[in-house]
């Protein structure tokens, strides 16, 4: 193996803590050639969201090392279809698109790697007149936030992790869950959390008012994140 391997969210100890408090059963089961894969129970299931993680480049062997691995539900990132297929997995959805981005070097260098019209829409927002704040997340202070995703699922028809798991985040690991909130004078007008494991961010959910995405204030706040 070349160097630690980055485990997804759902792979990371830090998500198995937060199920571990909620009373979910975690376990982790060994493959030859992957990372330790987590998984919870479901209907009697063996479950594994995002995983394995292989730890070499060679998949000889990997559709025998699945099968025997007891595993029975893999929502996977789709890296792997071939050898899923060949060890008995039937895909039953499409893969969900996960993008991610590099917070390697300065801050003028991940901008110039920005797309142009991403890049130009946050340049509007510098003269805005939006101030931003970085705050650990608090079940009081933030239930004003939980409350607007809330009404913002019920109308957009949309279902995410439920907002006990994000308390059972922060319990289980403290400091690790950041709300980044952005104001038009002392108003919020929009506001994004994201789950931190190591030195990777994980965007949560996010929400904006009318005022907010005329200041297009997501994308003041997606760069001071990772700036």
């Amino acid at each position: 193996m070349n160097g630690p391997i980055s485990l997804p969210l759902q792979q990371h100890q830090n998500f198995g803590a937060a199920l571990t408090l909620l009373g979910r059963t975690v376990s982790h089961v060994p493959i030859n050639g992957a990372a330790p894969v987590q998984t919870i129970k479901r209907y009697g299931l063996c479950f594994a969201s995002r995983g394995p993680i292989w730890q070499s480049g060679s998949t000889d062997g990997r559709a025998q090392d699945l099968r025997r691995s007891g595993l029975h539900l893999i929502n996977s990132d789709g890296q792997d279809s071939d050898s899923l297929a060949r060890a008995g997995f039937r895909q039953i959805k499409t893969p969900s698109y996960v993008a991610e981005v590099s917070l390697a070097g300065k801050f003028d260098d991940r901008l110039g790697r920005m797309a142009p019209k991403w890049r130009n829409i946050f340049r509007r927002t510098e003269t805005a007149n939006i101030s931003i704040t970085d705050d650990p997340f608090c079940t009081t202070h933030h239930a004003w936030l939980l409350d607007e995703d809330t009404k913002q699922q019920k109308a957009k028809r949309f279902r995410s992790l439920p907002h006990v798991f994000l308390h059972a985040y922060a319990i289980s690991n403290p400091d690790c869950v950041r709300v980044f909130t952005a104001f038009k004078g002392r108003d919020p007008i929009a506001a994004m959390v994201f789950l931190l494991r190591g030195c990777v961010a994980t965007y949560h959910l996010g929400w904006s008012n009318h005022q907010g995405r005329k200041c297009a204030a997501h994308h003041a706040i997606m760069v001071n994140a990772w700036g």
